[in-house]
């Protein structure tokens, strides 16, 4: 059992094979009881293996995920959708030296959760382009806010204005001395206002996820090992409604923390080794039955 503040203090319900409760302000997390002499089970050692991972890409992009989970009931957090959302994902391992270090690997998460259409990308690594049609726009250093605001609602029935297009990039880095992966998080946003002549490049700092591409907005130039998305946002009778979205992964990195080879070494690193098929759970206490006999009346018993 132990005890959290900050990131997880909120933290409620069950995620995996842990339990959270509250207890006088503070958050109480658990294994669940089950009926096994060894608590570090396979299946709870994948979820511990696994969990960090998820845990470390939320912290980076948090701040940008309010609002971002439309449906989640009454009580849960943001947290607590993107850790359930998540966790059902291709698993991502880390080592416990390697979380102990600050590791995170950008991943194709579930970033968002709501009503609105999801927009649909196509492509790999570098190359997303979104199902967001441009019409005739060709977008350039001096494009501006209304002229991408006017061509993206002309061209696009789900699109209105005053709604909003967001673009989330993770990018994979390594750190230089300890080999350790870790990720920096960058967001970019245009509210689609037909009267706004801001230059789209200063709205979103240039940022390579607001690219005109074979008529469709896409992403171009080259963010090295990354994951990114779009997410479109729109605000109604006070509430905030938002489309489905994950992140696309073109990270090199990824395969190397993902299979088997990567959880036995996460595992093996928490001094875990290979379940043995046939060892027992416990060892055997009735010396009574040292020798066993023989089950078929003793035959070939002292032949020899």
């Amino acid at each position: 059992m132990a005890k959290f503040s900050g990131l997880l203090r909120k933290q409620i319900g069950s995620i995996g094979d842990l339990t959270f409760k509250q207890v006088n302000g503070m958050t109480i997390v658990s294994e669940k009881i089950t009926h096994m002499t060894n608590p570090r089970t396979d299946a709870q050692m994948r979820t511990r293996t696994r969990w960090n991972n998820i845990v470390a890409m939320y912290k980076g992009i948090r701040p940008k995920l309010n609002k971002g989970f439309e449906n989640k009931a009454a009580g849960l957090s943001d947290f607590n959708m993107f850790m359930k959302m998540n966790m059902q994902k291709e698993p991502v391992y880390l080592t416990k030296s390697a979380v102990a270090g600050g590791a995170c690997v950008a991943a194709p998460y579930q970033i968002t959760q709501g009503s609105l259409p999801a927009i649909v990308i196509t492509g790999t690594n570098q190359s997303g382009v979104t199902d967001i049609r441009l019409g005739s726009l060709d977008i350039t250093s001096s494009t501006t806010v209304a002229q991408l605001a006017t061509k993206v609602v002309e061209n696009n029935a789900d699109y209105r204005y005053g709604d909003q297009i967001s673009f989330f990039l993770v990018k994979q880095k390594e750190n230089e001395d300890t080999g350790i992966p870790y990720c920096q998080f960058f967001a970019a946003k245009v509210v689609l206002d037909p009267t706004s002549e801001e230059k789209l490049a200063d709205v979103v700092n240039s940022s390579h996820g607001f690219a005109s591409v074979d008529g469709k907005l896409g992403h171009s130039g080259n963010d090295g090992d990354c994951a990114y998305c779009w997410v479109h946002s729109r605000k109604s009778s006070g509430k905030v409604l938002v489309s489905s979205q994950s992140l696309l992964a073109a990270n090199s990195v990824l395969a190397e923390y993902q299979g088997d080879a990567a959880y036995n070494l996460a595992r093996s690193s928490y001094g875990m080794t290979d379940d043995v098929f046939l060892a027992p759970t416990g060892d055997s206490t009735n010396a009574g039955t040292e020798g066993g006999g023989d089950d078929e009346g003793g035959e070939g018993g002292g032949g020899l």
